[in-house]
């Protein structure tokens, strides 16, 4: 059975299509945690991507990481507190990549961290693409997570 975390970022929708195979641990911790409402963002230091944030409690441990994301990938990426610059309560965040140019960087270090590789956009998500090219210059919007099978 195939199970997807829905993102509905300001309207538009797209679908990921989770990988427990592979990363067993990212998909069944993140797919606890939903339905989720957060705020998505854009990670301006890392290229075409964005990402919204769970609680910083949230530790996932490394597993089919990578820092080379091409379009469509999805990644759990968690820094401790302090880690990144102004921000002391640390990250747990969910990041999709919309195009093709992507690394993930750590704010303020300028260096590539890794990510636990754990989903691909999957299906028409050319608007939620489109949405995610936005929150560049428009800033921040309300996203909501859920989940769907098949």
């Amino acid at each position: 059975m195939a199970r997807y975390m829905v993102l509905d970022l300001a309207g538009a929708v797209a679908s990921v299509r989770m990988d427990f195979e592979n990363a067993p641990l990212t998909c069944r911790t993140i797919w606890d945690l939903l339905p989720h409402e957060a705020t998505g963002g854009h990670a301006l230091q890392s290229g075409t991507n964005c990402a919204f944030h769970f609680d910083p409690s949230v530790l996932i441990p490394e597993e089919n990481t990578t820092s080379q994301l091409l379009k469509g990938d999805v990644v759990f990426i968690h820094y401790d507190p302090r880690e990144r610059y102004n921000n002391p309560r640390g990250v747990s965040e969910v990041v999709w990549a919309y195009d093709r140019f992507n690394v993930t960087r750590s704010p303020g270090k300028i260096h590539d961290v890794v990510g636990n590789w754990f989903g691909r956009l999957v299906g028409d998500w050319s608007a939620f693409a489109e949405m995610s090219a936005r929150l560049a210059r428009e800033g921040k919007k309300p996203i909501k997570v859920t989940k769907a099978e098949e």
